[in-house]
C-alpha cells in the first residue's frame, strides 16, 4: 500500500491542498472522506478492504473538529508530523494511526476515543 493521509473535518479546499502539498514529498496520497462515508470503516476508506463498510449511512453531522489518519505512513512520521504543522494543521487536529486494531473501526469511533484520550492527557 502506498501511504495515505485520510483527512476528517476539511471541509476548505485550501486546507485540503495545505495538506496535499504537506504530504507530497513523503508520496502520500490525501484523501478527504466526505461526511456521508464517516461510519465506513477506516480500512475501506483507506483503500484495504472492498465492501460499503456499514450497513446504515451516517446520518449525523460533523465530528466536531478535523482528525487526520496516517495510512501505511509510520516510517515517516517524525519528519511528516513537523511538515503538516508547518502546513497548519496543528495540535487542535486529531492524528492516529491506522493499525490493525482500529482498521474495523468508524471515523465517528476513532474520534470518540481520540478526543477521550486527548482530554484525559490534557486534564479535561
Amino acid at each position: 500500500m502506498s501511504g495515505k493521509l485520510l483527512l476528517f473535518g476539511f471541509e476548505e479546499l485550501p486546507a485540503i491542498l495545505a495538506a496535499a502539498a504537506a504530504a507530497g514529498p513523503f508520496g502520500a496520497d490525501v484523501v478527504p472522506v466526505a461526511r456521508q462515508d464517516l461510519n465506513k470503516s477506516l480500512a475501506v476508506l483507506a483503500g484495504l478492504d472492498e465492501g460499503p463498510g456499514t450497513v446504515l449511512p451516517y446520518a449525523g453531522g460533523p465530528l466536531g473538529g478535523r482528525m487526520v489518519v496516517l495510512c501505511g505512513l509510520e516510517d515517516q512520521m517524525d519528519q511528516l508530523l513537523p511538515a503538516l504543522a508547518r502546513a497548519g494543521i496543528g495540535r487542535e487536529c486529531l492524528k492516529a494511526v491506522l493499525t490493525p486494531h482500529n482498521r474495523g473501526w468508524s471515523a465517528v469511533k476513532l474520534y470518540g476515543e481520540l478526543l477521550r484520550e486527548h482530554r484525559a492527557m490534557n486534564g479535561r
